[in-house]
């Protein structure tokens, strides 16, 4: 099963579950609006808020597939579904002002609980999407990139390549290079190695559902290049190529030491521009 696959078979499940509850509940509520919703704080608002859900799962989401049909492609689905998200944790304040405790209206509390469910349901999609079945520490690694513990990661890679025999290790920047590539290739990760932008080429590049990293590697005799290897990559603007993706992109410096034969510094830093 393919992640697409996936991640449509779970929202089939999730809104099948849910469609009917949320349709009844959204014409009820507008029905009965008057002397119901209305008469809370922010009621009017709280009444867009619920047609605005009904609207964006009814006309977006409850269907049996998705891509390409709803969606063009999987990134247009999770940008579609990170504005939900952001749009309801915006009006959370309007839940958070109607809340009475063990008092709170029935109203309020089904609200609150059917916008917890969206929002984890959101979190869970990316996951499906970008979380394969891998053995450990791969699985390790894959989690720990997807979820930016990119220190965990880099300390798990190191691990990694101590268990390199000294023998075989070729100390030369290429091969510490190709060896990360091949590793986060096996990871199943959409990893391109010397990426070609206007002014320069970038080392690697790692593509998330709504993350890019940049990396950029360097090389030296018992000398941390990390640093330097960041500054390369805001100074020759690799992050402005993939701008109009408008994903969260995170540029990582990494420098490999000629007698540890492994990594010896890192540094990251979000890119915007």
């Amino acid at each position: 099963m393919t992640p697409i696959d996936r991640i449509e078979h779970y929202l089939r499940a999730f809104f099948s579950e849910r469609f009917d509850s949320l349709d009844f509940f959204y014409r009820t509520t507008h029905q009965q609006r008057t002397w119901g919703i209305y008469k809370l704080k922010h009621g009017t608002k709280l009444m867009d808020f619920v047609i605005s859900i009904h609207a964006r799962v009814e006309d977006h989401l409850h269907f049996d597939h998705l891509i390409p049909h709803k969606f063009v492609t999987p990134e247009r689905l999770f940008k579609f579904l990170n504005d939900f998200k952001s749009f309801l944790n915006s009006k959370q304040y309007m839940l958070d002002d109607n809340f009475e405790g063990e008092d709170t209206d029935m109203i309020i509390t089904y609200i609150q609980e059917f916008k917890d469910d969206l929002v984890d349901m959101v979190d869970y999609v990316k996951k499906l999407y970008d979380q394969e079945e891998a053995i450990i520490p791969y699985q390790e690694l894959r989690y720990q990139l997807i979820t930016k513990n990119i220190n965990g990661f880099v300390t798990t890679l190191k691990s990694i390549m101590a268990s390199v025999s000294y023998a075989i290790v070729k100390v030369k920047e290429g091969y510490f290079h190709s060896n990360v590539h091949v590793v986060l290739k096996l990871l199943g990760f959409e990893i391109i190695s010397e990426e070609m932008t206007n002014i320069g080429r970038i080392d690697a590049v790692i593509r998330l559902s709504d993350l890019i990293y940049i990396l950029e590697f360097k090389f030296g005799d018992n000398e941390d290049l990390s640093q330097q290897a960041l500054n390369q990559v805001k100074l020759k603007k690799y992050a402005q190529k993939f701008l109009i993706e408008r994903k969260e992109i995170i540029g990582v410096g990494i420098s490999f030491d000629e007698k540890q034969r492994n990594i010896n510094g890192l540094v990251y830093e979000r890119i915007d521009k």
